[in-house]
């Protein structure tokens, strides 16, 4: 990499950190993006990914670290724009049975850290979460784990979800469904 071309990493690098412009700038986004979630206004929500995303919430198993992170190549969500799509188009019915009545829900973020990505445009940002959800008269169900996260600049200078990793901590989801959103 040239010096000029190091200077610029640098100086992106250095405005993805806490308290610069850009570092801010992703902050709202995500927050405003759980404000979508938790406000059930889920075609507002979808909106904010691209036409290529990838959602994805591998399956966790305890292992020993010598053996990796412990994330199988399977898992419980795998969603491109067109299945995620229509995954808030059958929450928007009376179909979707896990939902009626809905599920009530907050998502927390916290730990977030913005990175350039490889990409020209894009940032790396992960992040901890916790999401708590109740639904009718059942008790709290609680996720928490990590999530990473490829935010894209599109034409209109606007950030939108490219990939989104959601690394659960639980091996054993002890939730009565996964019909909610990360």
């Amino acid at each position: 990499m040239s010096a000029p071309a190091r200077a610029v990493r640098g100086a992106e690098q250095d405005s993805c950190a806490p308290g610069g412009a850009r570092y801010g700038e992703v902050l709202e986004f995500l927050y405003r993006e759980a404000e979508l979630l938790d406000q059930c206004r889920f075609g507002d929500w979808v909106a904010l990914f691209t036409p290529d995303v990838r959602y994805l919430m591998p399956v966790r198993t305890t292992e020993f670290r010598a053996r990796g992170e412990g994330f199988q190549p399977f898992a419980f969500i795998d969603d491109d724009i067109h299945s995620l799509t229509t995954r808030i188009k059958r929450l928007q019915t009376e179909a979707a049975w896990a939902e009626t009545p809905p599920s009530r829900t907050r998502h927390f973020l916290s730990n977030v850290l913005v990175e350039p990505a490889p990409q020209p445009h894009e940032y790396a940002v992960g992040a901890n979460f916790m999401v708590t959800r109740t639904r009718g008269d059942q008790g709290y169900q609680l996720f928490t784990g990590r999530r990473e996260d490829v935010l894209r600049r599109i034409d209109s200078g606007e950030l939108r979800i490219a990939r989104r990793r959601i690394l659960v901590d639980q091996t054993v989801i002890t939730g009565t469904n996964l019909s909610i959103l990360f």
